[in-house]
């Protein structure tokens, strides 16, 4: 199963509408819809602010081939 996430703004109460799709007519999909916290919000940090910020957590980031790989993003 593949999911697609995609953020919504109401314009109306209790109602959703979601374009843009990659789906035919008369397939069948599952929707879940989420609350988007505070939290959840896209923060403010550059791609490189997160790659650092993961590394030390990644088990496989242990090689020099690994490191220049990421360094010009």
């Amino acid at each position: 199963m593949n999911a697609h996430k995609i953020s919504v703004t109401l314009t109306a109460d209790g109602q959703v509408t979601l374009k843009g799709l990659p789906f035919q007519a008369g397939e069948t999909v599952e929707v879940i819809v989420l609350e988007q916290s505070a939290r959840s919000q896209p923060s403010s940090l550059s791609d490189q602010d997160y790659l650092e910020g993961i590394a030390n957590t990644l088990s496989e980031w242990d090689s020099e081939a690994d490191q220049l790989a990421y360094e010009d993003l």
